[in-house]
């Protein structure tokens, strides 16, 4: 019995290590502190510990020890200042949400842009980067190791509120995708063919409505268009349908990423320079 505990306890450890970068040494503060106290206590009360302690150090310790690594968090929530927020906050409680300042100035001026086109607009973002290191994965991204790198969710247009959104259910904001037309280069076909088993894989699991939420052409193209031409965009990541759909075929860093990643169009990956 003891080790199978024994087990699962480097089981959680690494899971939370892997999810959240520094969640396992925080759990391994906690022990101690129990361990100090010489008393196991109960495990309700030291999951509690736990919790208040990792909430703590995600929102008051690790942003300002962020910084020493030239990391800041994106915020937790839109306002006029910052039009910016996340899909769901478990992407901040996870640490997934730290950037460089020039993806930070970048996200803050596309942010600012679409609320000028509606006041009810603010720029939503997926998954960013941890906030310590530059070789650090953010599983499962083979990139987003080093500030640079960003995810936004597109924008729908909800045929019930008649307003374009970013509120549409999908993991986490992703696999909720805009597959090719007829006539349009059908990548993820030519990728599945190619044996690339993960491409399509998000897709397969999420549940989309394009009934109800049908893709918002006009506003994805503004937003694409905005951001390749930002002096700050090194590369914009989409599905080559989208590209040609949305007119953007002139936008040399509008790219296609490759067979060995996942579709992108179920949202953006921006990288600055």
């Amino acid at each position: 019995m003891r080790t199978i505990n024994f087990f699962l306890q480097i089981l959680f450890l690494g899971l939370l290590t892997v999810f959240t970068q520094v969640g396992g040494l925080i759990w391994l503060l906690n022990r101690a502190w129990w361990y100090r106290r010489k008393t196991k206590g109960r495990v309700v009360y030291r999951g509690l510990t736990f919790g208040l302690l990792y909430v703590f150090a995600v929102v008051c310790v690790i942003p300002l020890l962020a910084r020493l690594n030239g990391r800041m968090p994106l915020p937790m929530g839109a306002s006029n200042q910052k039009p910016l927020a996340p899909k769901t906050l478990l992407t901040c409680l996870a640490n997934r949400h730290y950037v460089n300042a020039n993806l930070y100035q970048l996200a803050l001026k596309q942010g600012q842009a679409l609320q000028k086109i509606d006041p009810a607009l603010h720029l939503v973002y997926l998954d960013a980067n941890f906030p310590f290191g530059d070789h650090f994965p953010l599983f499962p991204h083979r990139s987003h190791n080093d500030g640079k790198k960003l995810d936004l969710a597109f924008f729908r247009y909800d045929t019930r509120s008649q307003k374009s959104t970013t509120d549409y259910p999908s993991f986490l904001g992703y696999g909720f995708s805009e597959p090719p037309l007829a006539g349009e280069l059908d990548q993820p076909d030519i990728c599945r063919k190619r044996g690339a088993w993960q491409y399509n894989l998000l897709q397969e699991w999420v549940r989309s409505n394009p009934q109800r939420y049908t893709f918002d052409a006009e506003l994805n193209a503004q937003l694409l268009q905005k951001l390749a031409e930002d002096p700050l965009t090194e590369k914009i990541f989409i599905e080559p349908h989208l590209k040609g759909r949305l007119g953007l075929g002139r936008m040399d860093n509008i790219r296609f990423h490759g067979c060995q990643a996942v579709r992108h169009d179920d949202h953006i990956h921006v990288q600055v320079k």
